[in-house]
């Protein structure tokens, strides 16, 4: 995995952003087109309006086995550690020593195919780690923010971008263009976000998104 870029707003709100290799995506790809032949749909579980979102299988662990082990044993560690523990403690009584958790477990993934328009409202995750991987963006930033009704606004730099939101309610913004497609950025579940719509192609724009969940040894 390539050079990944830490930032850190606050002990529940930070997120990794790197660029996945190659083979990785590649590997995503075959893992997109099953999900497309499978045809099973995500959208009752999505948070907002997009037509088409498909449950997608991992089938290779390649996201715990690859991506969550590089990242959890990088000399970012220590800030896994940290919001593990702290995330049982808060969940069970102050009085029960810590129990180790399990190893990382993946959720469902899903693959949203998000047209012009669509868009995903402010929302978070359940687990205790969430990502979005970017596959395909099918239109720049760059001319959506030249658009009549978006020039000259307050919120120029939301059309048609991915934002983590803070406590603060301060905007973490990553911009849409074709360089960042094969980008991936981690971060706690607990951490709100939001998809905005674009309006400048007929085309779809492809993500994939999952959480990884951990369970309190017995």
């Amino acid at each position: 995995m390539r050079e990944v870029e830490f930032k850190k707003i606050d002990n529940d709100h930070w997120y990794m952003h790197f660029k996945l290799p190659d083979e990785i995506i590649s590997y995503l790809w075959d893992c997109v087109h099953d999900a497309e032949k499978a045809n099973i749909s995500h959208r009752s579980r999505l948070a907002g309006n997009i037509s088409r979102s498909l449950g997608m299988k991992d089938d290779k662990n390649i996201m715990i086995d690859t991506v969550f082990a590089n990242l959890f044993n990088s000399d970012l560690k220590e800030i896994f550690i940290w919001k593990i523990e702290t995330t049982f403690n808060q969940i069970y009584p102050r009085d029960r020593s810590f129990s180790k958790p399990t190893s990382p477990v993946l959720g469902p993934l899903w693959v949203n195919f998000q047209k012009k328009y669509e868009f995903n409202p402010l929302h978070n995750h359940s687990g205790m780690f969430s990502f979005v991987i970017w596959m395909k963006i099918p239109y720049d930033y760059e001319n959506e923010k030249e658009l009549p009704w978006v020039k000259g606004s307050n919120s120029e730099q939301s059309v048609g971008n991915f934002l983590l939101v803070d406590r603060s309610m301060i905007n973490h913004t990553f911009f849409m263009n074709k360089n960042i497609e094969g980008h991936c950025v981690f971060f706690p579940s607990n951490f709100y976000h939001i998809v905005y719509p674009f309006y400048t192609s007929d085309e779809e724009r492809v993500s994939i998104s999952g959480n990884i969940y951990f369970e309190l040894e017995q």
